[in-house]
C-alpha cells in the first residue's frame, strides 16, 4: 500500500494519522522507544489493518520523525505567540520573564491550540535524547527554532557580563534539566491525578522557574570555599 498524494501543508488532519502518532507518543513514553512496536503502535490506535503506520509514515522511524517535529512547530508557534506579548508590553524582559515563558509553554492544558501534541511530549523527547539522539536530530534538520533563538537572545541581553561559553554552557544545563523535570512531572500526573505531593502545589512551578533563573544568573567567576 502507497500513498499517491501527500496532504497539503493546511489539509485537515487525518483522523487515522493522528491516532497513530498520539497512540506512539502515549506508548513511547511509558515504555521508551525500544519497548514498542510497529504492532503496538497499530493496535493502540485501534487499526484494523497492520500496514496502516507504513501507509502514512513508511516506518517507525518515520512516524518518530513526525512526532519530534510536530511538537518542536508547536511549542516554536507558542514561544513566538508569547515573546511577542512579553516585547509588546515596552517593560524590561528578565530572564525569569524568559524561562516562565518556556515553562509555561510546556505546561498548557492539553487541546491549547499551541499546545505541545499530547501528554507525554517530554518523556518521549527524553527518551529520544538519551537512546535515538540521530532521529531526533534528523527530524529537525532545517528546522528554525525561531522562538527558542529568540529567547536565549533575551537572556544574553540580561547578562553581559558573562563569557558566552559560559553562558552557553548554562543554556544547555538549563534545557537538559527543564526537559527532564517536565517529563518528571508527566510521569507524576499519570501516576497521581492531582501530580502526587510535589505537583500538586502551587508553588512547584514557580519555583521551578525561580530556581533555573537562578542557575543562570549565578555570578562569575565561581568562587568556592576550599574549606567546605
Amino acid at each position: 500500500m502507497t500513498r499517491n498524494n501527500a496532504p497539503q501543508k493546511n489539509a485537515p488532519a487525518d483522523p487515522a494519522e493522528e491516532r497513530l502518532k498520539a497512540s506512539a507518543q502515549r506508548l513511547f513514553s511509558k515504555r521508551g522507544i525500544d519497548g514498542v512496536s510497529v504492532r503496538d503502535i497499530v493496535a493502540e490506535a485501534g487499526l484494523r489493518n497492520g500496514a496502516s503506520l507504513h501507509y502514512y509514515f513508511r516506518s517507525k522511524d518515520g512516524l518518530i520523525r513526525a512526532l519530534v517535529l510536530d511538537g518542536a512547530n508547536r511549542s516554536d508557534t507558542a514561544r513566538r505567540k508569547a515573546l511577542d506579548a512579553l516585547e509588546a508590553r515596552g517593560e524590561t524582559i528578565t530572564v525569569r520573564d524568559i524561562i516562565k515563558m518556556l515553562v509555561d509553554v510546556e505546561t498548557l492544558p492539553q487541546g491549547e491550540e499551541s499546545a505541545p501534541s499530547g501528554f507525554g511530549h517530554m518523556r518521549f523527547i527524553v527518551a529520544l535524547q538519551i537512546n535515538h539522539r540521530r532521529l531526533m536530530d534528523e527530524a529537525l534538520d532545517g528546522h528554525s527554532n525561531i522562538g527558542y533563538r529568540r529567547s536565549l537572545d533575551h537572556m544574553r541581553a540580561c547578562l553581559p557580563g558573562l563569557p558566552a561559553d559560559i553562558l552557553n554552557q548554562r543554556f544547555i544545563f538549563m534545557y537538559i534539566n527543564l526537559v527532564t523535570i517536565l517529563a518528571a512531572r508527566e510521569a507524576a500526573f499519570e501516576a497521581h491525578p492531582e501530580g502526587g505531593k510535589l505537583w500538586s502545589s502551587p508553588e512547584a512551578l514557580p519555583n521551578l522557574v525561580a530556581t533555573l533563573a537562578a542557575a543562570i544568573e549565578a555570578p562569575w567567576p565561581l568562587v568556592f570555599d576550599p574549606k567546605v
